[in-house]
Order: C-alpha cells, then structure tokens, then sequence
C-alpha cells in the first residue's frame, strides 16, 4: 500500500552531481545522487532494506546469515535502483543507516550529525507491522532529526512500514495520526523485506522522485 502525499515542489536547484564515472557505459537515464537518512527503532529492518536494494532480491531468495544485524554506528551505503517498467530511469542514493537506539552514549545523529546528516534531504522513517512503539518511537527520531538537521533543503520524510508479511494488523487510525501530524511527510509504504511485497512500488516512486528535484 501506498500513499503519495500533495506536498510542496521543493523550490531549490537539482543536485549538478552526476553519476556518470559510476554508470560509464551505461545509457540508462540517471539523476544525480541524493542522500538519504533511514531512521527507525532497532530490528525494524533498515539494515536489511538497503541490502534488499542492493540485491534486488528480498530476503527469501538471498537470505542474511542472520536474521537481524544490528547497526553498532553508523553505516553508508551506495544503491543504485532502478525503476520498474522499462522506463530505462534509475536512482542512485548514498543511504545512511544509523543505530536504533536513541539512548546510546554516543549516537551519530547527536555527536556526528554533520556526518549522518549533511546533505540529507529525503529521512526514510521505519517501522514495523508486529510492534506499535516502533511506530510511536517515530516521534523521537522526527524530533533529534530536525533539531539536528541545518542543511539548507527542506526536509521530506518518508513512512515505511516494515514486515507486511506477518498479516499484523497495525491500527490504521494511529498511522493515519502520524502522517496527518507530520506535514513533510511526503508518502506511505507499506513493504516486507522478506518477500518483497511493495518493494518494487517503493523503488519506481524513489527513483520518480529523485529526478524530480
């Protein structure tokens, strides 16, 4: 499922960088790279979203050696997506994956948040289908996020709900209240990193957005 918020054409200048030394030879259309924060409580699966991405698999084809690995820091990846379709359209995105737990001695959004988020101009925000307070817990990461943030693009988020698969029934009317009271809020996913449902949705509107801006 998703939902593709109205919202505001952010008003700056498209990113000039391009990816052409990363696609040489290739003559798929490609915007330039954009970095995105993904952010959400431990075990919701942003580690493994970015290697979803990257495999273009989910999980049940190219299992992880373990089910869940927690992200110690700070970890940064680059993806390439391509959208579905033949479009011949692809995004590349420098994704960063920060720790779950916001309660950490050290954490990279509080002590090296020029690193976690500069530049930082799309925060994809998990949770997951089989535990509320990983939704709730949003609220917290919204508020260090934008205390942090001093880029000089406006901020846009992203609502995944993670782990479709199980057939939770996560109550609508409190996701429906976070995305009414957050107003960067920009789309709903619902997906499942096991097997892929909304996956390749999630993909065609990232790569649709990106060459947007």
């Amino acid at each position: 499922m998703t939902n593709s918020l109205n919202s505001p054409q952010l008003t700056e200048e498209s990113k000039t960088a391009t990816t052409a030394s990363i696609l040489s030879g290739d003559t798929t259309k490609t915007a330039g790279v954009m970095k995105i924060l993904v952010a959400g409580s431990g075990a919701v699966g942003k580690t493994t979203l970015l290697r979803v991405l990257k495999d273009n698999k989910p999980l049940e084809i190219t299992p992880l050696s373990d089910k869940y690995h927690r992200t110690p820091f700070l970890n940064i990846e680059t993806v390439s997506v391509e959208r579905i379709g033949g479009t011949g359209s692809r995004g590349v995105f420098l994704m960063v994956d920060v720790a779950g737990q916001l309660d950490l001695p050290i954490h990279a959004l509080r002590d090296f948040s020029s690193l976690a988020l500069g530049s930082v101009e799309l925060v994809l925000l998990m949770f997951t289908a089989d535990n509320l307070q990983s939704l709730l817990d949003l609220r917290d990461w919204v508020s260090i996020i934008k205390t942090q943030h001093t880029g000089k693009k406006p901020l846009r988020f992203v609502l995944i709900m993670n782990k479709s698969d199980l057939g939770m029934n996560m109550d609508a009317g409190l996701v429906r209240q976070f995305l009414e009271s957050e107003p960067l809020t920009t789309a709903y996913f619902e997906i499942s990193c096991m097997n892929g449902q909304g996956i390749e949705e999630f993909k065609s509107w990232l790569t649709r957005y990106a060459a947007e801006q």
